[in-house]
C-alpha cells in the first residue's frame, strides 16, 4: 500500500521491519520537498521521467534541471511524466541550445518552457499546467 499523490510506503499489519519503511516514506518525502533533479537529455530525443526502481523515484523529486552537456537537441523535446502522476514541479530548462522543452504526461497536454528559462508547473496525472510564466 501507498499514498495516495506521493506512493509513500504505508504500514502494513504485522510488518517485521517498521523502520525500512519509515525511511523510505522520509527519503522520498525529502526530495518532494528539497531537491531539484538535474538530468542530461544524453540524445535528440524525448526524455521519460522515470517511476519505477527504488524509492525516491525520478518524478518524485521537487523539480527538475535539464541539461544537455553533448548539444544534442536539434529541436524542442518532449519530458514525458508517468501517466497519473500528480505533483508541483520546478521545471529549469538548461540545455542552452535555444529550444524548448515541453513538460507532459505521456498522455494529455503539456507546458513548454523556454530555454535557460524556470517555471513552476502542476501535472494533476493527466494534464500538465502553469502556475507561473518562465522565469
Amino acid at each position: 500500500m501507498t499514498t495516495e499523490t506521493l506512493n509513500l510506503p504505508e504500514f502494513t499489519d504485522g510488518q517485521d521491519n517498521p523502520d525500512t519503511t519509515i525511511n523510505e516514506a522520509l527519503n522520498v518525502f525529502d526530495v518532494k520537498h528539497n531537491k531539484v533533479l538535474t538530468i542530461d537529455i544524453g540524445a535528440d530525443a524525448d526524455l521519460s521521467i522515470t517511476a519505477s526502481g527504488s524509492r525516491p523515484q525520478q518524478w518524485q523529486h521537487a523539480g527538475f534541471e535539464i541539461t544537455d552537456t553533448g548539444a544534442n537537441m536539434s529541436t524542442g523535446r518532449n519530458v514525458v511524466l508517468p501517466n497519473n502522476e500528480q505533483g508541483i514541479f520546478f521545471f529549469y530548462n538548461n540545455t542552452g541550445g535555444g529550444h524548448a522543452l515541453t513538460l507532459t504526461p505521456a498522455t494529455g497536454s503539456g507546458i513548454a518552457v523556454a530555454d535557460t528559462k524556470r517555471a513552476i508547473l502542476e501535472c494533476d496525472g493527466s494534464n500538465v499546467v502553469r502556475w507561473t510564466g518562465d522565469l
